[in-house]
């Protein structure tokens, strides 16, 4: 009898992502949100995410309060009326596509969750976002697991805590990890780098790299799932 597979991604809970992240999760058994991460310096993805724009792409920063050697878990934000501004530009941005008004009710359940903690509306966020397009993946947070270890013998803690034997790694993985630690702990690391496919946005050139939002906004839940593979091509996205 073939053993089943418990394939494994874990990755900082980001902000409102994009198709990319979402291709994690749905080629994953378990998803780990990484939320006892240090919050990176300087712009990053887990507070901002990029919408469409004449200009190419403009960007949807949430404002955070920001300490030394802050967890990700810890992270508040600075003020809640980004809410309103970002609900606002949403709205002026998207209130002529196909599929505005079921997915900016989406939106709005997103927006009002009762939180000023970063990882905790990020995550919730994601779920919620899971959910609206089917994903059966299971969640769970890193800090909920007390692993100490670093680096790869992180990750390969983290996949044996959660049970799983196949570790999903993006490309830029590649950089960083050694593929003879995983082998020598008994888990496959399965390498896999997305590539996004353009889809209806209307007129001008296709942007890609934005929020999964854009997409859902535009070709609604069914067709969006169907962007959530993996392609053998260069992909011109940051592996956020």
């Amino acid at each position: 009898m073939t053993q089943t597979r418990v394939r494994v991604a874990i990755h900082q809970p980001n902000y409102l992502p994009w198709l990319g992240y979402f291709t994690k999760i749905a080629n994953a058994d378990v998803f780990v949100f990484l939320d006892d991460a240090q919050l990176p310096q300087g712009r990053s993805f887990v507070h901002r995410t990029r919408i469409h724009s004449a200009a190419g792409g403009d960007w949807l920063s949430a404002p955070v309060r920001r300490a030394e050697r802050q967890l990700i878990r810890d992270v508040r934000f600075a003020d809640d009326d980004w809410r309103r501004r970002h609900r606002a530009t949403l709205l002026h941005t998207y209130r002529r596509t196909p599929h505005f008004e079921p997915v900016m009710a989406l939106v709005d359940r997103i927006l009002e969750a009762d939180t000023d903690l970063l990882a905790a509306f990020n995550m919730r966020a994601a779920m919620l976002l899971a959910d609206h397009l089917g994903l059966s993946c299971r969640f769970e947070l890193s800090s909920a697991f007390g692993v100490e270890s670093t680096s790869d013998e992180r990750l390969i803690d983290l996949v044996k805590a959660v049970g799983g034997d196949t570790y999903l790694s993006g490309v830029g993985g590649q950089n960083y990890q050694d593929p003879a630690k995983f082998e020598r702990a008994g888990i496959d690391l399965w390498v896999r780098e997305f590539t996004p496919h353009p889809y209806g946005q209307g007129p001008g050139a296709f942007q890609p790299c934005l929020t999964i939002l854009d997409a859902l906004f535009n070709i609604g839940p069914a067709d969006t799932v169907r962007h959530l593979s993996y392609q053998p091509m260069a992909s011109p996205c940051p592996s956020a």
